[in-house]
């Protein structure tokens, strides 16, 4: 017992000190270097080859090293602060602060509270949130003065930019289809986050359609029964230009999806050949494409629905680089997504 306790525990520590790039063994081509801390440490060698975290991440490994940089760059100015102060007494690393009704009262009527609960109900929880983050600017504020005398050096990395690569292969397009910017949305008609976002993704289109182009590929997920028929349908409707009707549609009607409702609603949709989309969904015409859709996404990283890559587009070849959102994001996270994008190119 006692041996696979230390096992496991000899296996974590190997594996935390391999992302904190402080090798086991010595290597003499690292030099005085690998004692520190590194954001992108070796990870293998090969015929002479070095391999780095960064040729091996994925979006899980890349937010797993995230979360381990936010972690230690929170505890870091504690760690700092309770050494410095045992030989300066003006450093303090545990503030205390005095939170009167008037702070309270404001921030209460600020956040609007009012239908979480009553003033009396929520005064100790909002002292309490109120006292730790007076507590923590102060410790970040004497932190950073620190830094700057030199009383510490910090070499805590964040790690780079990862960005994420898909296609926009047959997907649709909206807005403007040459423009060096997209978001790609992946999506499922039977998603009530998908159909939530619509509205946010329509003044986004509004927005920024000169300059955007705003792409849709299928990703309908397995316990959806009939989502994959209503992608196959919208393909159907879009070989008679009503891809965006009954897109919008289908979204509305996310209960009314059997094939016997899509071939129902050609008459609503305006398609000139009704006989030629009900064969459509009948025989299946674009299951392969939609399949393809699935298998891109999954590809790219994206395990549920909604997700929204944002980057850059090139419209020539369909590759798209850039960020996944995942989720029923507010309006400004994709506008300041798309913005960060669109600065890049100007």
């Amino acid at each position: 017992m006692i041996r696979k306790k230390f096992h496991k525990f000899f296996s974590a520590l190997t594996f935390l000190f391999l992302i904190l790039g402080l090798p086991l063994a010595a290597d003499e081509k690292a030099g005085s270097q690998q004692n520190y801390f590194q954001a992108n440490p070796i990870i293998a060698e090969i015929n002479g080859e070095i391999i780095r975290f960064e040729d091996l991440r994925d979006k899980a490994a890349q937010d797993a090293a995230q979360a381990l940089y936010d972690q230690l760059a929170r505890l870091l100015p504690n760690l700092v602060l309770n050494e410095l102060a045992k030989s300066d007494s003006k450093i303090d690393p545990n503030p205390k602060f005095t939170i009167n009704e008037d702070m309270i009262t404001l921030f209460y009527k600020q956040n609007r509270l009012e239908n979480r609960g009553s003033i009396d109900e929520l005064r100790p929880q909002i002292r309490e949130y109120l006292a730790n983050q007076l507590k923590q600017e102060s410790v970040y504020r004497q932190y950073n003065e620190a830094l700057s005398k030199g009383l510490v050096k910090s070499y805590l990395q964040a790690p780079s930019e990862f960005l994420l690569e898909t296609n926009v292969g047959q997907g649709y397009l909206r807005g403007n289809k040459k423009a060096k910017v997209i978001l790609l949305e992946y999506s499922d008609y039977q998603c009530p986050f998908c159909a939530r976002v619509q509205n946010i993704l329509t003044e986004l289109i509004k927005e920024y359609g000169s300059r955007v182009a705003f792409g849709y590929r299928h990703f309908p997920l397995p316990f959806h029964k009939e989502a994959d028929e209503a992608a196959i349908a919208a393909e159907c409707a879009r070989d008679q230009g009503k891809f965006e009707v009954l897109h919008s549609l289908l979204f509305k009607n996310q209960k009314n999806q059997f094939v016997e409702n899509l071939v129902g609603y050609a008459d609503e949709i305006g398609v000139k050949d009704v006989d030629q989309y009900e064969k459509c969904i009948i025989e299946e015409n674009y299951r392969s494409r939609v399949l393809d859709d699935l298998k891109a996404g999954q590809k790219a990283g994206v395990t549920g629905t909604p997700g929204f890559f944002i980057g850059t587009f090139d419209s020539k070849s369909g590759r798209v680089r850039g960020e996944l959102l995942s989720g029923a994001r507010p309006f400004q996270d994709f506008k300041q997504a798309l913005e960060k994008y669109l600065n890049h190119q100007s």
